[in-house]
């Protein structure tokens, strides 16, 4: 093999390494992020169930409000409670049948 050769050979070899190395980087890097999303999404997920049961007290708590309270809200949640009874004796209604 020729000096010249050799260099080429030398050279090419140690960009090969190079690319490697770069690559074993990577790899390690895309199974950090991956990790990273799997503890995001794990994050996301509880804090919508959060959200949620969040919401539901909020609702509840407007709810029960309004039925002590006064005002339009108390007008509207007297309305939505007649609806849930008429709803239940309809259904109470069918299973007599």
């Amino acid at each position: 093999m020729s000096v010249q050769g050799y260099e080429e050979y030398l050279l090419l070899r140690r960009s090969v390494e190079a690319l490697i190395a770069e690559h074993d980087k990577l790899v390690e890097l895309a199974a950090r992020l991956n990790n990273e999303l799997s503890e995001a999404g794990r994050q996301l997920a509880a804090k919508e169930e959060e959200v949620k049961e969040l919401k539901a007290r909020y609702e509840r708590a407007k709810f029960s409000g309004a039925i002590l309270g006064g005002g339009e809200d108390a007008v509207t949640a007297r309305r939505r409670v007649s609806e849930l009874v008429r709803e239940i004796d309809k259904c109470i209604a069918l299973l007599d049948r």
